[in-house]
């Protein structure tokens, strides 16, 4: 007996179906996988349509422009959902590893010596790891992939001039900040949340409940940018949205004919919604108030390491400084004679030089010597000058005889 394959809806298999009628089955799929919380099977029912139409019409073809927007979207929540379930499993790990650590260095360095002895196998190894890490990449780029068929919806919606497309051209730039928030990419979520903005404030009314999403998103990634004082002024526009959106439903309330069930559903919803929004204008203002302080901490901080470079390399000086007044200040600048050393005249100085000089001179013939300048006098002229000296003293007696 002959084994019968399954149907499948696969596009290769497809080729007397309606494609049309086929991916419309599968965006209503995954519409209601959405409704019901299956995020994978969602994602699975966007991707097989998006398939079918981009095979069928080409990747930049008005007819995909949906498929590839629902196809992003669910690709943005799976990523939430799994980074969701990555931090709460690491939440549970116990931190007291160190044996495991310890059993996991021992190991390496076994393998170590069994890499040195078999260098040929590793290389082989290292083949099949890098194939593995490369399909490993392809599986979890979730946040990348989203990006990408957001970014083609943006493109096939905004060549459309009609207000439906620029609306739907202007949901693609919110999913697109969105998948910029999950990176962290808080710049360029800004650009296209203020896109964003800027196509639905063309079309939408002042109380329409999209541009209050908008300005929240939009703070949302101003405050994760450290920009505070614009984070308050969104979150402050999205909750006047929202008042003007509450005031349109109250004035619908009082007519008779007003579907009365649905705008009241709609009137709590609304009233939930700003208490959150209330708590996020709290935290930006903290944080920017939190940021003025540091702020001046840290100019503190560097005026005062410039103060203390300058005193260690000698620039400022020590010395205490009064303060004087004004009379006492002019004293001081004009009266300055007992700062400069007056000069003596020469005739106080030329006789002390001269008698001085005598001095020395006369010690130094006496004792026979002198300084560097004087002469020695030879051993004749000695002589002589012992002779007169004792003639002298023999002819003075006789004198006073």
């Amino acid at each position: 007996m002959e084994d019968v394959a399954a149907p499948s809806t696969s596009s290769d298999q497809i080729s007397s179906m309606d494609v049309d009628g086929e991916a419309k089955k599968l965006l209503g799929l995954g519409n209601r996988h959405l409704v019901m919380g299956d995020i994978p099977a969602a994602v699975n029912a966007f991707q097989e349509a998006s398939s079918l139409l981009g095979k069928m019409y080409g990747e930049t073809a008005d007819e995909c422009g949906e498929a590839f927007f629902l196809y992003g979207k669910s690709l943005l929540e799976l990523a939430r959902m799994e980074n969701g379930v990555l931090g709460n499993a690491l939440e549970g790990v116990p931190e007291d590893n160190d044996e495991d650590e310890e059993r996991a260095d021992d190991s390496k360095l076994q393998n170590n010596e069994e890499m040195n002895e078999a260098e040929a196998l590793e290389e082989d190894k290292e083949n099949e790891d890098t194939g593995d890490k490369e399909n490993e990449d392809e599986e979890v780029g979730n946040l990348q992939l989203a990006w990408e068929m957001l970014e083609l919806a943006k493109v096939i919606y905004g060549r459309k001039k009609t207000e439906e497309a620029q609306l739907h051209a202007a949901q693609a730039h919110l999913k697109l900040g969105e998948v910029s928030v999950e990176s962290e990419n808080y710049s360029q979520a800004i650009e296209d949340f203020q896109a964003c903005l800027s196509l639905q404030k063309q079309h939408l009314e002042a109380h329409n409940r999209l541009l209050a999403e908008t300005h929240y998103q939009l703070g949302l990634a101003y405050h994760y940018n450290n920009q505070n004082s614009e984070a308050v002024l969104q979150f402050t526009e999205s909750v006047a949205v929202i008042e003007k959106r509450m005031a349109m439903l109250k004035e619908q309330l009082d007519k008779p004919e007003s579907d009365s069930a649905a705008q009241h559903k709609e009137m709590e919803e609304l009233k939930e919604l700003l208490p959150e929004i209330q708590e996020k204008i709290e935290d930006a203002k903290d944080a920017q108030k939190s940021g003025k302080v540091s702020e001046l901490a840290l100019k503190v901080t560097l005026i005062g390491n410039s103060t203390s470079d300058f005193a260690q390399t000698g620039v400022v000086s020590n010395v205490p400084v009064k303060s004087i007044d004004g009379a006492a200040a002019s004293n001081c600048v004009s009266d300055i004679s007992h700062l400069v050393r007056k000069k003596r005249k020469p005739e106080d100085e030329s006789p002390r030089k001269d008698n001085e000089a005598k001095k020395l001179k006369q010690e130094s013939v006496v004792n026979g010597g002198g300084g560097g300048d004087a002469v020695a006098p030879s051993g004749n002229d000695g002589a002589e000058k012992m002779q007169e000296a004792e003639d002298r003293s023999q002819t003075e007696p006789e004198s006073t005889a």
